[in-house]
C-alpha cells in the first residue's frame, strides 16, 4: 500500500520507488519527514577562504578564460575559469551539457551554485547550477536553498520538488504536541523546514520537528519499559556489604555511602537497576562498583566489569581481589592481554559459575564468554565504549541490573538522563578541584610551556605530554607521540628522563615504563589517551595535551584528571593551532571543572547523538539543547498516551526499545 502511495507522488517511478526505500523512506509522510540537514543561503556569497572542502557554495564570478566542449570517452566536457571579486581563480567544470558553452563564455558574469572542490588553494566545481549574474538581484539562484542527505541517488533538485509535490497535495501531518501552547504544528513545521522564507524560520521549524521526535520517542520508551519487571532477584541482606566497607583502610564518604544505598534499593526493586554513577576522577566510583559486585555475589549471581583499557581492567582486578578474596568471592580476569591458557580458564570459570566476578576489557563480549548466571553490569568510563559493545555485554544476561560509571557522561546517556529511563547518582570528590589549573596555549606559547615543563621535572615533578596519534601519517595531520618524544628527548632528554608510552607497545613494555614513572624514574611520560583512565600517579602535577582540539571534552576531562591526584597545585595545558571555535570550545575546560557541567556544554555543542545509533555525537538538525530535552520531558509528563498506544508500541518495537538501557 506505502509502495503504491509513494508511486503517486511527481517524479517517482519503479526506480526511483527503489532510490528512496534505499534512504529509508516508505510513503508519503517518509518524504517530508526527510528534512534538509543544512541549508545555503543563495542571496549571500560564499567565502572562499572560509569554505571547506565538499561544502555547498554560491560564487560570482567574471570568467576568463573558456575552450570549446570536448569529448572525453563517453563524457562530453567543457571547462572554463572564472575569477571572483577578490581575485580568486574558480575552475567550472561540466559534463555532458554542452549548452552551458551559450551562456558561460569568456567575458561573461556568472552565479554559480555547487559542491567546492578544494585543495589548498585551488577552487573547482563540478557540475554547478549557473545563471547571469543579474545586477538586480533576481534569477532562481536566490533565496533558501535546502540540502538533503541523499546519498547521491536522487539529485537534490528532483528531491526538493518531490517534497513539494507531497506538500501540496496533503499528508498525514498530525504531531502529538500539536495545540501546545506557543508551538506551531508540526505539519507548519515540515512546511517552512523545507521551504523557509529565511535561516531563523528554518531554525524554529526544525526545532519544532525535532522537539516532536524527543517527544515519541520518550512516550513510545515509557510505553514499553512500564511493562518492564525484574527478573532476578538477590536474597542477600544488604547489611553484609559491611564486611567490605569494614575491610577498606578508609570510610566511605557521604555521598558514597548515599549512592551505595540508592543502588541496593534499586536492587532490591521489582524494576531493573539502570543507573549512572556520576564522579570526578579520583571520587571514589569503583569502591561502590565493587559492593554492588558483591552484593551480586553473595546473593549467589555473577557480576561484570568492562573497562576500556588493559590498564584500568588489570588495575581493577587487584583492587577487587585485594579487598575480595578474603572474603571468598572468586574474581577473574579476561583481557585480550592474557594468553590463550588463561583465557580458556576463565570462560571456564565464568560459565561454570566458579567466578563470581569478572573483570575485563572487550574481551568480556567476546563469542565464548558464557555466564551461569549473570545478574550486574558494570561498565566503566561509558564514554570509551560504543553503543553496540556496551549492548553487547548487557545482552549476555537476562534482564540484568546496569551501572555505568563516568566523569563525564556521553551526550546520549545524558540525554537518557533527562527522558527519565536513568537514575543519576553522584558522588562528590575527595579533594577539591580547585588544585588544578587549566590554560589553553597557542603556537606562539609553545616553547615557554615545554621550558615550563622541563624546569618544574627539574625539581621534582613529574609530566605527561599526550599527543592524539602514535605514528606520523602521510597526509593526517598533526602531533604523534613517537615524533614529539623524539623531538623531547634531543632537546631536553639530556635534563631529565623521558619515556613513551602507546597502546602498539607490548604489555610487557608498557608496564615497564608506567612502573618508572610510578617510581620517579621518568620524569616526562609522553603518550597517546592510553593514560587518560587506569594511571594513578600523585607527583604528577604537569600536562600537556597537543592538538586538544581534537580531543572530546569529555576525553579532554579525563586527561586531566591524571593529574594533582595529591590535592597539590597542577597545571593542564592545552595545547592548538586552531582558532575561532575550537578555543571557545577548549575555554570551557579552563572555566568549568565538573564533569557533569562539562558534559552538558559538550551536549550544547555537539548534539546528543543517536539515542539508539552508534553515533555519540550530533549531525545535523536541531542543537539538541537540555533546554528542548526538558520541554519534551515536560509535554510528556503532561500527556495521555492511551489515544496512542497502539500507534507508539509499533514504534517502540520497530525502535528496538525494548532492549535499550543506559549500555
Amino acid at each position: 500500500m506505502e509502495r503504491n502511495e509513494l508511486l503517486g507522488v511527481k517524479g517517482v517511478g519503479p526506480v526511483t520507488l527503489e532510490k528512496l526505500n534505499y534512504l529509508g523512506i516508505y510513503s508519503r509522510r517518509g518524504i517530508v519527514e526527510k528534512t534538509p540537514v543544512d541549508y545555503i543561503d543563495l542571496d549571500a556569497v560564499s567565502d572562499l577562504d572560509e569554505a571547506e572542502d565538499g561544502q555547498f557554495v554560491v560564487l560570482v564570478t567574471e570568467i576568463t578564460s573558456a575552450g570549446k566542449p570536448f569529448r572525453k570517452g563517453k563524457l562530453q566536457m567543457y571547462r572554463v575559469t572564472g575569477a571572483t571579486d577578490d581575485g580568486k581563480k574558480v575552475k567550472l567544470v561540466w559534463y555532458n551539457a554542452n549548452y552551458v558553452a551559450s551562456v558561460v563564455c569568456a567575458g561573461a558574469r556568472v552565479r554559480v551554485y555547487g559542491k567546492l572542490r578544494k585543495e589548498g588553494r585551488t577552487f573547482e566545481l563540478i557540475n554547478p547550477a549557473y545563471e547571469k549574474a543579474d545586477a538586480l538581484g533576481e534569477g532562481e539562484l536566490r533565496g533558501i536553498k535546502p540540502i538533503y542527505a541523499t546519498r547521491g541517488v536522487i539529485p537534490q533538485k528532483t528531491f526538493s520538488a518531490m517534497v513539494a509535490d507531497v506538500i501540496a497535495k496533503g499528508f498525514d501531518a498530525h504531531g502529538l504536541a500539536d495545540g501546545e501552547k506557543g508551538l506551531m504544528s508540526l505539519g507548519e513545521a515540515f512546511v517552512k523546514a523545507h521551504f523557509p522564507s529565511n535561516l531563523s524560520e528554518a531554525r524554529g521549524a526544525r526545532e519544532r520537528i525535532e522537539l516532536e521526535k524527543l517527544l515519541k520517542d520518550i512516550l513510545a520508551y515509557r510505553t514499553v519499559r512500564r511493562e518492564s519487571r525484574r527478573a532476578i532477584y538477590y536474597e542477600a541482606h544488604p547489611a553484609v556489604i559491611d564486611k567490605v566497607t569494614d575491610a577498606l583502610p578508609y570510610r566511605l564518604t557521604q555521598s558514597q555511602k548515599a549512592a551505595v544505598n540508592d543502588i541496593l534499593d534499586r536492587m532490591q526493586s521489582d524494576k531493573p537497576l539502570n543507573a549512572m554513577l556520576v564522579g570526578d576522577v579520583g571520587s571514589g566510583k569503583t569502591v561502590v562498583a565493587m559492593i554492588a559486585a558483591y552484593y551480586a555475589a553473595v546473593s549467589g549471581h555473577q557480576a561484570a566489569v568492562m573497562a576500556p583499557t588493559e590498564i584500568l581492567a588489570v588495575q581493577h582486578y587487584r583492587t577487587f581481589e585485594k579487598f575480595l578474596a578474603p572474603l571468598g568471592v572468586k574474581v577473574v580476569l579476561l583481557t585480550g592481554g592474557c594468553g590463550a591458557a588463561e583465557k580458556r580458564v576463565a570462560r571456564s570459570a565464568v560459565s561454570s559459575g566458579y567466578a563470581d566476578i569478572v573483570i575485563g576489557t572487550h574481551a568480556v563480549i567476546s563469542k565464548g564468554v558464557d555466564f551461569r548466571s549473570l545478574s550486574l553490569v558494570v561498565i566503566d568510563e561509558q564514554h570509551r565504549f560504543g553503543v553496540a559493545q556496551r549492548t553487547a555485554l548487557v545482552d549476555k544476561g537476562g534482564a540484568v541490573d546496569t551501572l555505568t560509571l563516568s566523569a563525564t557522561p556521553i551526550p546520549r546517556s545524558l540525554r537518557l538522563t533527562v527522558f527519565g529511563d536513568v537514575d543519576v547518582m553522584s558522588i562528590d570528590r575527595r579533594y577539591s578541584a580547585d588544585n588544578v589549573s587549566t590554560a589553553v596555549v597557542t603556537p606562539a606559547k609553545r616553547k615557554g610551556m615545554t621550558d615550563y615543563i622541563v624546569e618544574e621535572c627539574l625539581k621534582g615533578k613529574q609530566a605527561y605530554v599526550v599527543a592524539p596519534k602514535i605514528f606520523d601519517a602521510e597526509g593526517i595531520e598533526g602531533f604523534a607521540a613517537e615524533k614529539l618524544y623524539k623531538e623531547l628527548c634531543s632537546q631536553y632528554g639530556d635534563k631529565v628522563s623521558i619515556g613513551l608510552l602507546h597502546g602498539r607497545m607490548k604489555a610487557q613494555e608498557k608496564q615497564k615504563v608506567l612502573n618508572g614513572f610510578a617510581e620517579g624514574k621518568v620524569s616526562v611520560l609522553v603518550s597517546t589517551t592510553v593514560i587518560e583512565v587506569g594511571i594513578d600517579v600523585p607527583n604528577a602535577s604537569l600536562m600537556a595535551i597537543f592538538d586538544a582540539d581534537r580531543f572530546g571534552l569529555s576525553t579532554l576531562h579525563q586527561l586531566r584528571g591524571r593529574i594533582g591526584r595529591d590535592g597539590s597545585k597542577a597545571y593542564c595545558f592545552l595545547y592548538t593551532t586552531r582558532s575561532g571555535d575550537d578555543i571557545v570550545r577548549l575555554e570551557t575546560l579552563v572555566k568549568e571543572r565538573d564533569g557533569l557541567e562539562i558534559a552538558e556544554k559538550d551536549l550544547e555543542m555537539r548534539g546528543a547523538g543517536e539515542w539508539l545509533g552508534e553515533e555519540q555525537s550530533g549531525k545535523g538538525g536541531a542543537s539538541l539543547s537540555l533546554a528542548l530535552m526538558r520541554k519534551a520531558k515536560d509535554i510528556a509528563d503532561r500527556t495521555d498516551v492511551t489515544p496512542y498506544k497502539d500507534e507508539l508500541t509499533a514504534y517502540a518495537l520497530a525502535r528496538g526499545f525494548v532492549k535499550i538501557s543506559l549500555n
